[in-house]
């Protein structure tokens, strides 16, 4: 997680104070557009859809959330970073906002076309096994894994998503062959595997947990880089198997680049109050999240980060989204 490397990052508790010089308040004049760029249900949503009305509140204007899926949250991406800079139009990003331009020539906008406002969540990923995988704990599972080159593969929620990401780098660092199976979403990749059909799955921890509590499944580790409660008996892959490996995803509002510091201090503000709000701060907790709230200059860091590590992933291990 992102608090060890970026020692700078306010906690929540403190609620944040923007880094950025504020002329004057911006206020917004028409609705604001929270664009959430996957369909709707996923727990991205679900804490999108529970801020809204404290963001409302606050703003003096409606937030309306607007789902515009597709192309592994491409289409909702470039849909903000092409809107008027103006703060009425904010994504609910994940991480695939950031990879996107790296895995497809296609995807119609950069990285640097979309500012930051604020990392809300980090949202923990599980290494997930089918019951009868030939493994019990993680440093099992990783002997069998790279003793066996091309024997394996591994399920995830589409490609470009973070659970690629997070199999593409044990696979860089472990030397290892698996295969990718990509799915058109989490909940068909965690059926197919419950089913014995695919190996293991790199899965988002709110997706999983249930089937792992309900015994469909078997947790060997968290990607974090820190034990997560809601798994107190998994260990991390970095102190089971490989020192240093952490991959996470998050859910941050972005803005598109050109929109007034004003106007972004003041919805990160909005932002980091309404994560806070006790009836938020339950859906977090019930979805796995883990709560960050970070100002501005926190979300760049974290932004700038993980963009470098991943686009080197990409290019090193060469991955392509089929345009």
């Amino acid at each position: 997680m992102p608090s060890r490397r970026h020692a700078l990052i306010a906690p929540l508790a403190l609620a944040a104070a923007p880094a950025l010089a504020q002329p004057a308040e911006w206020v917004p004049s028409q609705p604001v557009r929270l664009v959430n760029p996957f369909a709707p249900g996923g727990s991205p949503d679900i804490l999108a859809r529970a801020m809204a009305p404290h963001a409302q509140a606050a703003l003096g204007q409606p937030m309306v959330v607007e789902n515009r899926p597709g192309a592994g949250g491409s289409v909702g991406a470039r849909f903000v970073a092409q809107a008027a800079p103006d703060g009425h139009t904010v994504l609910l990003a994940a991480i695939s906002a950031i990879i996107g331009p790296y895995m497809s020539q296609n995807a119609g906008y950069q990285v640097a076309e979309l500012r930051p406002v604020s990392i809300l969540t980090i949202t923990p990923i599980v290494l997930v096994v089918r019951d009868n995988f030939p493994a019990q704990n993680v440093q099992e599972w990783d002997r069998v894994v790279r003793a066996s080159p091309g024997r394996f593969n591994y399920a995830t929620a589409g490609a470009g998503t973070p659970h690629q990401m997070a199999a593409e780098l044990y696979a860089q660092l472990a030397g290892a062959t698996i295969t990718h199976v990509p799915y058109r979403g989490t909940a068909p990749a965690l059926t197919d595997l419950r089913a014995g059909n695919v190996d293991f799955m790199f899965a988002d921890l709110a997706a999983a947990l249930g089937q792992v509590r309900q015994g469909g499944l078997r947790a060997l580790a968290v990607t974090t880089d820190r034990r997560i409660p809601a798994l107190a008996d998994a260990p991390t892959m970095a102190e089971s198997v490989l020192p240093g490996f952490e991959a996470y995803s998050f859910v941050s509002w972005m803005v598109p680049a050109r929109t007034p510091d004003a106007a972004v201090a003041r919805l990160n503000r909005v932002a980091v109050d309404a994560l806070a709000q006790p009836d938020v701060q339950q859906r977090v907790a019930e979805f796995g999240f883990l709560p960050l709230g970070t100002d501005v200059a926190g979300a760049e860091r974290i932004i700038g980060t993980e963009t470098a590590k991943w686009s080197n992933l990409i290019r090193a291990r060469n991955l392509r989204v089929e345009d």
